[in-house]
């Protein structure tokens, strides 16, 4: 067992390399994604995922999802279902964890003899998670932290992804003069794909997101309802904030890009969000999710400011598993994106056991941090 460990982790390491010089680039870009799907699929069915990554594998793992829709294909694959958190909950408590709060996760954290644990977290308090999430909690006894960007409840926000989305889904092609393309976009496969692709090329520039919402306003039937039709308002808030179940955490004022923030724009953004969401629900807000949270949106400076403004621990979106050695760095704790759909059950498996961690280091640091 021994040798196939180390010669399946000799194989991941060449499929995770960079790009052969004999292989175009284009070529690489389509193919290498399949690579890694394919590598995860065959480990996962030969059983050998679990070995692998037993190193990344924590005592503690935060989930991320967003909006748990009613018809996720309608809604061009941007969600899950209220079927697919059942699924993940099911699959968490397998695995031997507990689904607990950001307080109790902090403090096995510092327990070495706690049981193993799990965060649900959901960003942007998007309606359907009130609607379509809460009826699966309340039955399974789950509870959940909402993370609440304060323009999407005044709707006073950007939604410039929510514009995205809305043109896309009214439209057989979409030019983009900013990004020097047209999209054919006459189906769903079509439609998910530019939807992937024009995500990626906003990357982290503001101003790029900004120039979607310029460029395709006029494309969508009343822009400015998007968020209204999407997400909750104050008294839904209010209401979802009383439930036992529910945590309320910060999630900054605007949802903007913070790396191309100066310091005070992002301190700002940080204690006004806190203090109007604390002022609207008469209850302390310490916990802080970083919108995007990738290496690109936030890193060192950010967990300082994050401490700053009062909060005592702040999630970003590299993926890893929680350990104790997080303490040290509470404001860059790792999260995982496990709220789309289609997902396949080897993809679920990579990220609940540590795997994806690994591959997508390349085998480096089990502990995420600044990566």
């Amino acid at each position: 067992m021994t040798y196939a460990l180390t010669n399946m982790r000799r194989v991941l390491r060449e499929l995770r390399q960079e790009r052969p010089a004999d292989v175009p680039a284009r070529l690489w870009r389509y193919a290498k994604p399949k690579l890694d799907v394919l590598g995860e699929e065959v480990l996962y069915r030969a059983r050998l995922m679990g070995p692998l990554a037993a190193r990344y594998r924590g005592p503690g793992i935060a989930l991320m999802f967003h909006e748990i829709q009613s018809n996720v294909d309608d809604e061009l694959r941007t969600g899950c279902s209220a079927g697919h958190l059942r699924q993940v909950i099911h699959a968490v408590r397998a695995a031997g964890r507990d689904i607990v709060t950001p307080d109790e996760a902090l403090r096995r954290l510092g327990d070495r003899q706690s049981a193993p644990f799990a965060l649900l977290t959901f960003d942007d308090a998007y309606a359907d998670n009130r609607l379509n999430a809460l009826p699966v909690l309340q039955e399974l006894d789950v509870p959940m932290t909402l993370f609440v960007p304060t323009g999407m409840i005044t709707r006073e926000i950007d939604a410039w992804w929510l514009v995205l989305r809305a043109a896309l889904r009214s439209r057989s092609e979409i030019a983009l003069p900013p990004m020097e393309r047209t999209f054919q976009c006459p189906d769903l496969a079509s439609k998910t794909a530019a939807l992937r692709q024009i995500t990626a090329w906003v990357g982290t520039d503001q101003a790029r997101a900004e120039s979607l919402s310029e460029t395709l306003g006029p494309l969508v039937s009343d822009p400015a309802s998007l968020v209204a039709r999407y997400a909750m308002d104050a008294k839904d808030l209010t209401q979802f904030a009383q439930h036992p179940l529910v945590t309320i955490g910060a999630h900054t004022k605007t949802h903007r890009f913070l790396s191309q923030l100066s310091d005070g724009e992002v301190l700002a953004e940080f204690t006004s969000n806190k203090n109007y969401l604390e002022a609207l629900l008469g209850q302390p807000v310490e916990v802080l999710a970083y919108p995007y949270g990738t290496p690109g949106a936030c890193g060192e400076r950010e967990a300082r400011l994050a401490r700053e403004a009062g909060f005592k621990a702040a999630f970003t979106t590299r993926p890893g598993h929680l350990f104790p050695d997080h303490l040290k760095t509470p404001h860059l704790l790792p999260r995982i994106d496990i709220g789309y759909t289609p997902q396949r059950r080897s993809a679920l498996f990579s990220r609940l056991s540590g795997f994806q961690r690994a591959m997508t280091t390349r085998w480096g640091a089990p502990v995420a941090v600044l990566d």
